[in-house]
């Protein structure tokens, strides 16, 4: 069976996101493989004497997204469409990318955040990297807010 990577960091974007991975699923006969890669520095904040560390923080913040994501693969599951989920943690282009090595994709669907050419210079776009690093096709959904 064919397989689509959709990559989705649970902005206001994902839900576009999803309704178009649903619908480039149904076309293809296609499971959908959804991720979402939270960054390495969930959990720490800015304190009085630097960066403090707080574990309490970083759970939180998983568990509120392993909940978001299963919302989101019962809606897809809910269209008739097989989904499996993974919450994974470190550099969002880098775990896509492994994770497109190891799933053979048919295609990678993934949003753009529209950020202007200074962000994308100054920080750098997970978009931008995953299309210019990919082996696989990578159908992009604009953010049109």
């Amino acid at each position: 069976m064919k397989k689509l990577l959709v990559p989705v960091d649970l902005s206001n974007i994902t839900d576009e996101i999803i309704r178009q991975s649903i619908r480039f699923a149904q076309d293809l006969s296609a499971e959908i493989i959804l991720i979402h890669v939270v960054s390495l520095d969930v959990g720490f904040i800015l304190g009085e004497v630097g960066f403090q560390y707080l574990p309490e923080l970083e759970e939180t913040a998983l568990e509120k997204d392993a909940v978001h994501l299963n919302n989101l693969k019962n809606q897809i599951e809910k269209s008739g469409v097989n989904c499996n989920s993974f919450l994974k943690q470190g550099i969002p282009a880098e775990i896509i990318l492994e994770t497109a090595e190891e799933i053979k994709p048919y295609a990678i669907v993934l949003g753009s955040k529209g950020h202007g050419n200074l962000y994308n210079a100054l920080v750098g776009s997970v978009c931008h990297d995953v299309i210019k690093e990919s082996k696989f096709p990578v159908f992009v959904v604009p953010n049109l807010d």
